[in-house]
């Protein structure tokens, strides 16, 4: 009887001491959003400064691409996504992370910025007094320029 206690006492012990072993669990999460649709442009884009938010926007093509303190920047589906050149490789880049000029406004309010230069750049033509440059090509080889004005307008 008193080894039928002891066990039962024992099996108890290590039954409880199991119980009261805290459980390690990791949680881990990867979102992955894939890399948009190619962009395809049959020449380099031009980039033009837009005075408000301090950026470049590449012009006269269908697409959502800035130019930001040396990084190419491409909105699509609700994301966006960085890179070296302006057809990518694009790699995708939470809100957070875009730089301020990104970050403070909505693509809506960028668009209507890109629109209201790109008319202007169409008027002037080669008299556009803006600054501007032609794009980068994929391999991070610069494109001939176009004509410019402003400090840093080379400088990418």
């Amino acid at each position: 009887m008193m080894r039928t206690r002891c066990g039962m006492l024992l099996g108890s012990m290590l039954l409880l001491g199991l119980l009261t072993t805290p459980a390690r669990a990791q949680v881990s999460i990867d979102v992955h959003i894939g890399e948009p649709p190619p962009v395809v442009v049959y020449s380099p884009p031009t980039m033009v400064m837009l005075p408000e938010p301090q950026m470049y926007v590449a012009v006269g093509v269908p697409y959502d691409i800035f130019f930001v303190s040396g990084r190419y920047y491409y909105f699509h589906g609700d994301h966006w996504f960085w890179g070296a050149g302006y057809g990518g490789p694009w790699t995708y880049v939470a809100v957070e992370r875009l730089p301020p000029g990104l970050r403070r406004y909505k693509v809506r309010q960028l668009r209507e910025f890109r629109e209201r230069e790109y008319r202007v750049y169409q008027v002037q033509g080669p008299n556009f007094g803006g600054r501007h440059f032609v794009a980068e090509d994929e391999d991070g080889e610069k494109e001939h320029h176009g004509r410019g004005r402003g400090r840093g307008h080379n400088k990418h």
